[in-house]
C-alpha cells in the first residue's frame, strides 16, 4: 500500500513540475522570427550539379569561381562545366543578375531555396541551395574565400 501511495506522490508531482515549467512558455504569445537576409559579397567556390530525368546527356556539373557584387546585382562566374554525350569539359565564364533573401537565392531566372551556413558580420560563409524546373533539379553549394 505504502509503494502505490509513493508512486501516486511522484506522479503527481512530476506532473506539477512540467506544468510549473512548461505552462508560462506555453502561455508566452508566439512572435513571428524574422531572418536577416545574408549578403554575399566577394569570391565563392561554387558547385552546382544538375540531375535531369529522363538523362539523355541532360545533367552537367560546373565548378569554379563566382564573385558576387551586391552593388550591381551581378554575379561573374569563372569555370568549367562537364556536360553532354559524349562527356565534355568547357571552360566557361558568364555574368548572371543575383538577388537573395532569408529563404530563396535567384541567380538568373532561377529561384533556388537557399539554407545559410555560419554568417561573418551578416556575410554568407557557406550555402547549400536546390530548385527544380519541369524535368530537371540543380543544386548549388557556394563556400566564401
Amino acid at each position: 500500500m505504502r509503494r502505490r501511495t509513493l508512486h501516486r506522490v511522484w506522479t503527481a508531482a512530476a506532473a506539477a513540475a512540467v506544468f510549473l515549467f512548461c505552462a508560462p512558455a506555453m502561455a508566452q504569445p508566439s512572435r513571428p522570427t524574422t531572418r536577416a537576409v545574408p549578403i554575399l559579397t566577394g569570391d565563392y567556390v561554387l558547385t552546382d550539379v544538375q540531375l535531369c530525368i529522363p538523362s539523355k546527356g541532360n545533367s552537367s556539373q560546373l565548378s569554379g569561381r563566382v564573385s558576387f557584387d551586391p552593388t550591381t546585382g551581378k554575379a561573374k562566374f569563372n569555370g568549367y562545366s562537364a556536360s553532354g554525350n559524349p562527356l565534355t569539359l568547357t571552360h566557361v565564364k558568364q555574368t548572371l543578375s543575383y538577388s537573395n533573401s532569408a529563404t530563396t537565392l535567384t541567380l538568373g531566372n532561377t529561384v533556388y531555396h537557399v539554407t545559410y551556413g555560419k554568417l561573418d558580420k551578416g556575410i554568407a560563409t557557406y550555402l547549400s541551395s536546390i530548385a527544380i524546373d519541369v524535368t530537371c533539379a540543380a543544386q548549388v553549394l557556394l563556400a566564401r574565400q
